[in-house]
C-alpha cells in the first residue's frame, strides 16, 4: 500500500494514538486539528532545547522514541511488524532484512506522517 495515499491507515493510527487524558486541560482535543495541535504544543514545551539543537523533525523523532504520554504509538517490534503487514508495507512472509528495515525506520516514518497530517490540517 502506498504510504503517500492520503487515506493510508497510518494517518488514522496517529490520530487515534493521541492521548491527552493525563494532562490538565480545560477542554480535551476532539477534532483532528485539535489533537495534532495538542501533540505539537506538548512536544514543543517538553523538547524546545532539542528543537533548537537538532531541528524540529529530528527532535520530534527522538521525542517520539522516548514514548511520550501525549501520543501512544506502538514501540514493540512485534506490533510494529503486525501493522506493517496489515498496511501491506511488507509481505506477510517478509525476510528478516525487510522486517529490520521497517523497525529501524518506524519512528522516522511516524514523524514524517505526523507532519504531513499537520500540514493537511493547517497545524503549525
Amino acid at each position: 500500500m502506498n504510504t503517500n495515499n492520503k487515506n493510508h491507515p497510518v494517518y488514522q493510527y496517529i490520530l487515534d494514538s493521541v492521548n491527552s487524558v493525563d494532562y490538565d486541560l480545560e477542554k480535551q482535543p476532539e477534532t483532528d486539528q485539535e489533537k495534532l495541535q495538542f501533540v505539537l504544543d506538548t512536544f514543543r514545551k517538553e523538547y524546545d532545547h532539542e528543537i533548537k539543537r537538532q531541528g524540529e523533525h529530528r527532535a520530534f523523532k527522538e521525542w517520539l522514541s522516548g514514548l511520550p504520554s501525549a501520543i501512544n504509538i506502538d514501540f514493540k517490534n512485534y506490533y510494529i511488524l503486525q501493522l506493517a503487514k496489515q498496511w501491506r508495507s511488507i509481505p506477510k512472509d517478509a525476510t528478516g532484512k525487510q522486517e529490520d528495515k521497517i523497525i529501524e525506520n518506524w519512528f522516522n516514518f511516524i514523524t514524517v506522517k505526523f507532519f504531513v497530517l499537520c500540514r493537511r490540517n493547517k497545524v503549525d
